[in-house]
């Protein structure tokens, strides 16, 4: 595998993508410099990180914000601090901002952009813990919103920019987070789709969290029917384990190829276990 600079993780709501992107980023940083950027607004995979990343080291962790973006775009084309912050919060500007929808998350689009122009001249990766897989496609649906505003002029050529950037897949790719659940996968091929469709962009792969491994045969289920609420346990593995395999077939005929993680049977998800998804991850970034 090749991945792009950019590696934008976007998922259904609790197949587990911030883990899976603070994994990624930590399997990633062991053969190059690794940032990873937070979007999805909680945190949750930088605090994952934060004892273990450092500045300017194998691994990075920042976060990112449309109104901060907002806030930095200003200050470089206003450069007296006085009067940007006095532009950001007039009414005036509040009535701009409001007739451009989407400029903010334009920007934030835009930091992406350049922080892949960075990670290729300096040989390193970016992942993104982005937003929910409907958030995110709206994100990502922008620059083509904006396009339509600005049909000529400086914003239009920005847009061109962003959007030449998102179509590239050397530059930018979409991780799609899922589990063996039968919603999930479906989701996580209608994401692919509406990305293909949309944005004409190209998913980069699909990852299948927390998959278990099957440990019994159809015979050895039916020994254990005595045992009651054990052999309800080790029934209710073996079906998510053949969900699995049916959902991997399922994201192959929808153009994904799939990595799988394994179930970690622990109470919570720290440092440890992200390492161990990080360690499942690699044989399939051994080409990087």
């Amino acid at each position: 595998m090749n991945p792009p600079r950019v590696l934008f993780v976007t998922g259904k709501g609790g197949t587990g993508k911030s883990t899976i992107a603070a994994a990624l980023a930590l399997a990633l940083a062991r053969r190059r410099p690794t940032i990873l950027a937070d979007l999805d607004g909680r945190g949750t995979a930088s605090a994952i990180l934060a004892d273990f990343a450092q500045p300017h080291g194998a691994l990075e962790v920042v976060s990112l914000s449309p109104r901060a973006e907002l806030t930095a775009f200003i200050e470089r084309i206003v450069p007296l601090r006085a009067v940007s912050r006095r532009m950001l919060k007039s009414r005036t500007f509040g009535y701009v901002t409001a007739a451009l929808p989407g400029l903010e998350a334009f920007l934030l689009l835009e930091r992406l952009r350049i922080m892949g122009g960075d990670a290729a001249l300096e040989d390193r990766f970016v992942v993104i813990d982005a937003p929910a897989s409907g958030s995110a496609l709206e994100l990502l649906s922008v620059p083509r919103g904006l396009k339509g505003i600005a049909p000529a002029g400086s914003l239009n050529r920005l847009a061109n920019a962003v959007e030449n950037f998102l179509t590239d897949p050397t530059r930018f790719g979409v991780v799609i987070t899922v589990t063996p659940e039968e919603l999930a996968i479906r989701e996580a091929i209608e994401t692919a789709a509406a990305i293909r469709e949309r944005l004409g962009a190209s998913p980069v792969l699909a990852i299948m969290n927390r998959t278990p491994e099957r440990l019994f045969d159809k015979a050895e289920l039916a020994a254990l029917s005595p045992f009651g609420a054990h052999a309800e346990l080790a029934i209710r593995r073996s079906y998510t384990n053949e969900r699995a395999v049916l959902g991997v077939e399922e994201l192959g005929e929808a153009g994904l190829a799939t990595i799988v993680l394994p179930m970690l049977f622990t109470p919570g998800v720290n440092f440890h276990e992200v390492a161990q998804l990080s360690r499942a991850l690699e044989p399939a970034l051994a080409a990087t």
